[in-house]
């Protein structure tokens, strides 16, 4: 029986780290097939960083060519400026991911918790340990940000496995 693959793409948005992930779904099986972190200066301005996030995103699409991307619902912050720039960061992620007319995924930290560990309140630990038993991780340590990209992507597909 042949499977049709989808490439998903998660995005943790920041805009001093913007982690993503790239997997691919055939059938029952996952395939992380490539992730990093996009930093930017914190020198620079920020209409400058969001600009570079918005051109970054945009080649990073045209190159891997994804069907869906997922990535965070804004969620309460303690700090209302980190909420608002994460806000914005999200408009850019939006922008980009409907110029290409992905169908977007939305997700609260606790749904991605869920679907990846079982546990809404799992620890970030917990969700990089879960992750390698679904998908190839790469040996080395990776950053909170691109972990957490990876675990969006993979929500995505666990998602519209099990609606």
């Amino acid at each position: 029986m042949a499977y049709n693959v989808q490439r998903i793409l998660g995005i943790d948005p920041g805009i001093e780290r913007l982690g993503w992930g790239l997997i691919e779904k055939n059938g029952g099986k996952y395939l992380r097939i490539d992730s990093g972190v996009k930093k930017t200066l914190k020198t620079k301005k920020e209409s400058e960083r969001l600009w570079e996030i918005y051109q970054f995103l945009d080649e990073l699409i045209q190159k891997t060519k994804p069907h869906v991307l997922g990535t965070e619902k804004l969620f309460f912050a303690k700090n209302t400026k980190t909420a608002l720039i994460i806000g914005e960061v999200r408009g850019v992620i939006l922008t980009v991911a409907q110029k290409h007319g992905l169908t977007i995924k939305e997700f609260s930290p606790s749904e991605v918790k869920s679907a990846i560990c079982g546990y809404g309140h799992a620890t970030k630990k917990n969700v990089a340990e879960m992750l390698k038993l679904s998908i190839n991780m790469p040996k080395n340590r990776l950053l909170d940000d691109e972990t957490d990209a990876l675990a969006l992507a993979l929500c995505v597909a666990f998602i519209r496995t099990f609606p």
